[in-house]
């Protein structure tokens, strides 16, 4: 049996759990519930590519229900959350581009919903479609934070923040708007200090313990009343991992992996948090790689993925004959070469606990700043450090269809060392 080991978890453009959401449609007015709030952002980052093309959009309820980090299966309360998307009517004003005049419009967030069986079809009205179609002025709301969120007051303001990521604060909102953006109906909590305590401070709070903003609070007041708010806006402080390039390439990374898990393997964001807690990230890839690469697995047989993934974890003495390590380039920059060098290490480290005696492992690398003598060393310090004897067997190098330019010397950048794990150290 062998495992392949790619560049799961790394950052592409076509799985990235990221979905643009122009400021007018998070900028409304609106009493959605959390689980609505949830299930419109889902619905459109899956229609968002096929918007103006498909009348019609299409998603299976597991995985609507995964991509909101729904366990429950009462989906009469997936069915009762869609019909309130469409009797919600949501108004924007945009300045006509010919004209210069300030133009009203109106829509429910869906135009119009069908569950029939496992599927549910979902359209939007004209107008909402190219509301929403490459806006120009967009907040990015993270599937994976939202899924963190308790409350819709925490993901409300959550989304009317991140459009203006990157200020220092967001401008300033009159109370009585800042209100309805968040859900809070004129009858409710009409003293401050009430709306302060039961809305204010705990959205704030999910904010900053949930997402990767910190949110802090102003008030103006006139006459000692509060008439607008605004909030001073920080970029969380992001851990540095070995082998990682910068700290935000790295977070991009950590989130797209716990994604992964999230919507392949089907857990929960409790299970993927509890997971990053007991094992090392090399070797959570290194075990989604092995249930990919099973056959159960590709031909569609594994019937709960996220027990066999979490089953997968815990059998920490299977061995395998063949390992892959073709891991996404640990060093992009001459300035990674030490922390890409170690992250190196640590990924033969993990693949040589692994292996059987007399098992072949495959050692890539794509690093243009990574020798094949560094390869060499890579694995001559995982063996002594995990106390396995290593012999290498073959050196392999980029095949023709990567011809090497003489005076470009990083064209010379793909390599691979095949060594066997000796039956016993020597």
């Amino acid at each position: 049996m062998g495992i392949n080991v790619t560049d799961v978890g790394t950052e592409k453009k076509s799985s990235k759990h990221e979905l643009k959401k122009h400021a007018a449609s998070i900028h409304c007015s609106n009493t959605l519930s959390l689980l609505q709030r949830k299930i419109s952002n889902a619905l459109l980052f899956n229609a968002y590519k096929d918007l103006l093309v498909k009348e019609e959009h299409e998603i299976s309820i597991r995985q609507l229900c995964h991509l909101i980090s729904y366990n429950g299966n009462n989906h009469a309360v997936i069915k009762e959350a869609l019909k309130g998307l469409l009797s919600t009517v949501i108004e924007w004003n945009l300045v006509n581009d010919t004209t210069g005049n300030e133009d009203w419009t109106a829509s429910s967030i869906l135009a119009s919903v069908s569950l029939q069986g496992p599927v549910c079809y979902y359209a939007y009205s004209p107008r909402m479609k190219l509301l929403l179609h490459s806006p120009s002025m967009f907040g990015k709301v993270n599937l994976y934070i939202q899924s963190r969120f308790k409350s819709s007051y925490g993901l409300a303001l959550y989304e009317n923040c991140i459009r203006y990521r990157g200020l220092p604060h967001t401008k300033w909102f009159e109370i009585e708007l800042f209100r309805k953006l968040m859900g809070v109906t004129r009858d409710n909590y009409p003293i401050f200090r009430d709306f302060k305590r039961r809305v204010l401070d705990k959205s704030v709070e999910e904010v900053n313990t949930y997402s990767d903003l910190l949110v802090e609070a102003e008030l103006a007041r006139e006459r000692r009343q509060v008439v607008k708010i605004r909030f001073v806006l920080k970029e969380r402080v992001k851990k540095t991992r070995l082998g990682s390039k910068t700290q935000d390439e790295e977070t991009k990374n950590d989130e797209d992996l716990r994604t992964k898990l999230i919507m392949q393997f089907h857990l929960s964001p409790k299970q993927v948090e509890n997971i990053f807690k007991d094992y090392e990230e090399e070797f959570i890839i290194a075990k989604m790689a092995l249930v990919e690469s099973s056959p159960n697995f590709q031909r569609g047989k594994i019937k709960n993925i996220a027990a066999y993934f979490r089953s997968a974890l815990k059998n920490l003495s299977e061995k395998y004959d063949v390992i892959i390590l073709d891991p996404p380039a640990f060093m992009k920059k001459q300035k990674d070469k030490k922390e890409g060098f170690i992250a190196y290490q640590r990924l033969n480290e993990a693949a040589m606990k692994l292996l059987n005696p007399n098992g072949v492992l495959f050692s890539c690398s794509c690093s243009m700043h990574l020798s094949m003598d560094d390869l060499g060393e890579v694995i001559k310090r995982a063996s002594l450090k995990t106390n396995t004897g290593m012999q290498i067997i073959e050196r392999g190098h980029q095949g023709p269809d990567h011809p090497v330019h003489l005076s470009i010397p990083e064209t010379d950048y793909l390599k691979m060392i095949i060594a066997r794990k000796m039956s016993c150290v020597q």
